[in-house]
């Protein structure tokens, strides 16, 4: 790093704001779930060099022995619910599977007490039942485990269910599908309070694949890349991610994988459930979200960078793909500050999206 670059992080990270998130949980949770953001704000604080997040998990029940669902791990409580005091920056909410039909009336008073005080509600995987059961999603867009997606629906009609994302912001609150989604939650808190530039280095020391958007699909193109059990084509997806910007057309894909157009394209097809043509527009659609959200490049740049021919027919994809536009994704994305345009005042604040069949 050069001495301007140097000086200018000191001075970033000395701005930083303190911040104290109290994870709650209802046991016996998922230890993923908890574990995971946790993780997260440890490392932030390790690579800013400085405690920007101070995190107390504390419990709505009695004991602060905290049972994992697995039965072999449990964890401890800093304190009871009823203890907490002072004012707090976030929550997180975290619960199991079988948590997900609690019912503790002191519980949901607190949470709809804290919710207008705090700057975010977050809730990992079926959390989101009990946000909804102490009707605080009630006419929100919220998401939860795909799994769970149709009894939450069913539950909670009142609470807009969207079916695919991987979490979801509605105002000042956060849902968001399971295990971990929760990862992904907790970056995306990390990017808006400290920059992309520490989310990604917790992403890279993390070893995740890449750090997803909140509108990418829970069963998105990035994902089944691990679908196929066919060594060649699972060879030929990481290719692909990696050779966005290269020419990517099914004869070229084909010669890589030492087939004939019309073979390879029945044997992706069988693989996948998509034509490669298809695979191709959904993982650069995706690489494109990912530019839109963690950098300042222009919309000519990314779509080199992605392998688009030009903007106009990014655009064109991105609308086909993710039902909006490259600019007005990132500008819901980042909010009207950060995205320096100007925007309508009824543009809605939900971040979410996916991917059309």
């Amino acid at each position: 790093m050069s001495k301007a670059n140097s000086t200018t992080a000191r001075r970033e990270t000395a701005r930083l704001k303190r911040r104290r998130i109290i994870v709650i949980v209802v046991p016996p949770v998922d230890e993923l779930d908890l574990v995971g953001p946790i993780q997260v704000f440890s490392a932030a604080n390790r690579l800013v060099h400085k405690a920007v997040y101070e995190v107390e998990i504390v419990t709505n029940s009695r004991d602060l022995r905290v049972p994992g669902e697995g039965g072999l791990l449990s964890f401890t409580a800093q304190r009871r619910l009823q203890d907490v005091k002072g004012k707090a920056d976030s929550l997180l909410l975290v619960c199991g599977l079988a948590t997900r039909t609690a019912r503790d009336p002191t519980l949901f008073a607190w949470m709809k007490k804290m919710a207008p005080a705090v700057r975010r509600l977050g809730a990992v995987c079926v959390g989101s039942f009990l946000l909804a059961e102490a009707g605080l999603l009630n006419g929100k867009t919220a998401t939860t485990h795909w799994k769970f997606g149709r009894e939450f629906a069913s539950r909670y009609p009142q609470v807009k269910v969207q079916f695919s994302p991987i979490w979801v912001k509605d105002g000042n609150i956060y849902t968001s599908a399971g295990i971990s989604a929760g990862i992904d939650l907790a970056l995306a808190w990390v990017a808006g309070d400290c920059g992309g530039r520490i989310s990604h280095e917790i992403a890279r020391e993390f070893v995740l694949f890449l750090r997803r958007p909140g509108g990418q699909t829970q069963l998105s193109a990035s994902l089944s890349a691990q679908a196929s059990e066919m060594k060649a084509i699972h060879e030929l997806q990481v290719w692909i991610a990696e050779n966005l910007h290269n020419n990517l057309s099914v004869q070229n894909l084909a010669d890589r994988s030492a087939m004939s157009i019309r073979n390879f394209e029945r044997v992706f097809t069988r693989e996948l459930g998509k034509t490669p043509s298809h695979y191709v527009l959904e993982m650069r659609a995706e690489a494109v979200r990912r530019q839109l959200e963690i950098t300042d490049q222009g919309l000519k740049q990314i779509a080199a960078s992605c392998g688009f021919s030009s903007a106009d027919s990014m655009r064109r994809a991105f609308l086909r793909s993710v039902g909006t536009t490259p600019h007005r994704y990132r500008c819901q994305f980042r909010g009207p500050v950060r995205c320096a345009c100007r925007m309508s005042p009824t543009t809605p604040t939900i971040v979410t999206g996916r991917f059309r069949a």
